[in-house]
C-alpha cells in the first residue's frame, strides 16, 4: 500500500494583491514578472481546504500568505476565525503591517494566532520608502510597537518574527535594525537579496545538492484553487491540480508532484525548469552560534541570519 504524505505547511495565498511596491517583489515589484491574474481566495476555496486540513491526523502549520498583502483581504477574520476551531492547525502570516490597526491588533490578540511575521527593511525613513515603495516606515513601526504593547498588556501575544532584506541601499543598517528591534520580539531575520526574474541562487552557495525539503513538506495553494509546486513557483508554472475539483491529499499525492520528488532523489535537479537553478534546498541546513558578548543566538543558513535573545 502507497504512504500517503502529509505536508507540514501549507500557503494559502488568501491574496496576491498589495498595496506597496517592494524592490525584491517577483509579483509586485519594479522587475515584476508574473503574469498570473490578482485576486481573493473566495470562501468555496478556503473554507473546504481549511475543513480538510482540519482531519488530518498530524498539526499542519497553516500560512495565510503568498503573493500579496494578506490583511486585504475582506474575509481575513473569517478565515483565521474559522482555521481556530481545528486544533491541529497552527496559524500565522506575513505582513507588511501597513495596516496592522488598532482593530487588527485587539482582533489577532484575541483570536490567538500563533505567529506573526513583519516585512521591515531598515531603520532609515528614507531608504525604506525606496526599496518599500508606497511604505510610510514611522507608521509601520507604530503600528508594531502599537501590537506589541497591547500584547504586553494582554499577557498573550503570538510568537513574533521581523524581516530586512539586505538591499544595497538599506544593508549598511542591518546591525542597527538588529539591535532595535530583537529585545521587543522573538527573531529579527536579515535575509540575502535575489534579483528577479533571473536568479534564486543564495550568495556563496556552492555545497552538493540534496533533494529539496519542500516537495515532501510545503503545500502552496493559489488564491483560485490552483496548487503550485512550492513557494518558489511564484506564477504557478508548475500546476500539481485544482482545489475546487479534488482533495488536497489527493493532489499532494499525485504523479505529477511525485515525478519531481523522485528527479530529486535521484539527484536529476537540472532536468526540471523550476528546480536547476534554485538554492532553497540549502536552507535545510543551517549553522548556529552563540554570540555572548552581544546575547545573540544566531542561525545562519544559506538564505538569511536570524538572530534570537540568547537565554543566559
Amino acid at each position: 500500500m502507497t504512504e500517503i504524505l502529509y505536508p507540514k505547511q501549507v500557503i494559502l495565498e488568501v491574496t496576491n494583491h498589495c498595496n506597496l511596491r517592494c524592490k525584491g517583489c517577483a509579483l509586485h515589484g519594479p522587475q515584476a514578472f508574473t503574469k498570473r491574474p490578482k485576486g481573493f481566495m473566495p470562501e468555496e476555496i478556503w473554507r473546504k481546504a481549511i475543513a480538510e486540513m482540519g482531519t488530518w491526523p498530524q498539526e499542519v502549520n497553516l500560512t495565510t500568505h503568498g503573493g500579496g498583502e494578506p490583511l486585504l483581504h475582506p474575509h481575513l477574520k473569517e478565515i483565521l476565525e474559522f482555521a481556530g476551531r481545528f486544533p491541529n492547525l497552527t496559524r500565522g502570516f506575513l505582513s507588511n503591517a501597513t495596516l496592522l490597526t488598532e482593530d487588527w491588533a485587539d482582533f489577532l490578540l484575541s483570536t490567538g494566532i500563533d505567529w506573526i511575521a513583519f516585512s521591515i527593511d531598515g531603520t532609515v525613513p528614507e531608504t525604506h520608502a525606496i526599496v518599500r515603495r508606497g511604505s510610510d516606515l514611522k507608521k509601520i513601526e507604530q503600528n508594531l510597537l502599537n501590537f506589541i504593547q497591547k500584547g504586553k498588556k494582554a499577557h498573550k501575544r503570538p510568537q513574533i518574527m521581523l524581516n530586512m532584506v539586505l538591499y544595497e541601499e538599506v544593508k549598511a543598517q542591518a546591525q542597527e535594525f538588529v539591535k532595535k528591534w530583537l529585545p521587543f520580539v522573538d527573531v529579527v531575520m536579515l535575509s540575502h537579496y535575489r534579483n528577479p526574474p533571473c536568479s534564486k541562487r543564495w550568495p556563496g552557495e556552492h555545497g552538493p545538492r540534496r533533494p529539496c525539503d519542500l516537495l515532501w513538506s510545503q503545500m502552496v495553494v493559489a488564491w483560485d484553487g490552483s496548487m503550485g509546486l512550492c513557494c518558489e513557483d511564484f506564477d504557478i508554472e508548475v500546476c500539481l491540480g485544482d482545489v475546487r475539483n479534488e482533495p488536497l491529499l489527493a493532489i499532494w499525492n499525485n504523479k505529477a508532484i511525485t515525478k519531481f520528488r523522485e528527479l530529486h532523489r535521484q539527484g536529476r535537479q537540472q532536468e526540471l525548469a523550476l528546480c536547476h537553478a534554485c538554492d532553497t534546498w540549502a536552507d535545510m541546513h543551517a549553522v548556529t552560534e552563540e554570540d555572548r558578548e552581544n546575547g545573540y543566538l544566531i542561525v545562519r543558513k544559506a538564505s538569511s541570519v536570524e538572530y534570537r535573545t540568547l537565554t543566559p
